[in-house]
């Protein structure tokens, strides 16, 4: 860990916490210090490698490299602070997607080296995603099953097949603009309260008033 910079990753669940860690470039050598969470993210033991720029320009991910080196460029020669979220491709061939943040280092007027963080969210991305797929296929789910209460609601109340109590639920959804399973709640919804014969009625009523607009 370089003097002066803290770093901190919060678990984003049980599978553990995101490898947080910190380095130093000097501008003259190309050389770099890298702390430990820095020799894993690039699958490396600590003292396995010597992190020099180019190597660590080698572990971006081909697309990102070109844009990495030019900003490094701009801190060599302007100074400041970037912020940048890319791609490492371990020594094993895995790909983190990490966050770095740099800042030049300056003495006398010239810039002598580079030091920053770098965050791996690759569990966290990974993480959300996957909660994200579980969510969309609960919803998908949901909405199926919903949608089958509020046919089954409609064949009970007015008769006929399966197919026909879906167009005109299909029907009353493109007439209101209102997505079909939120409609299909609602016809739900009125039904447990007793009141799907009247929701059904007021669907109807507005459909006759549609087919008469000119």
């Amino acid at each position: 860990m370089l003097p002066g910079i803290n770093t901190y990753s919060y678990p984003p669940d049980a599978e553990g916490q995101n490898l947080a860690g910190t380095f130093y470039l000097d501008v003259a050598t190309g050389r770099i210090e890298w702390s430990e969470e820095l020799f894993q993210i690039h699958g490396y033991s600590p003292g396995e490698v010597v992190p020099t720029l180019d190597l660590l320009l080698a572990h971006k991910h081909p697309q990102d490299r070109e844009h990495i080196r030019r900003i490094f460029a701009d801190l060599c020669s302007g100074g400041g602070r970037q912020t940048m979220f890319h791609r490492v491709i371990d020594s094993r061939g895995h790909q983190h997607q990490v966050l770095t943040a740099v800042e030049a280092c300056e003495e006398s007027g010239t810039i002598t080296g580079m030091r920053g963080f770098t965050v791996d969210l690759s569990r966290s991305v990974e993480s959300a995603n996957r909660r994200a797929a579980d969510e969309a296929i609960r919803g998908t789910y949901a909405s199926r099953e919903v949608i089958e209460q509020a046919k089954g609601i409609i064949m009970g109340l007015r008769g006929g097949t399966p197919e026909q109590a879906f167009s005109f639920l299909a029907a009353r959804s493109q007439d209101s603009n209102i997505k079909l399973a939120t409609l299909a709640a609602q016809l739900v919804v009125a039904a447990g309260q007793g009141k799907a014969r009247e929701v059904l009625g007021g669907w109807q009523a507005r459909k006759r008033q549609l087919d008469r607009t000119p």
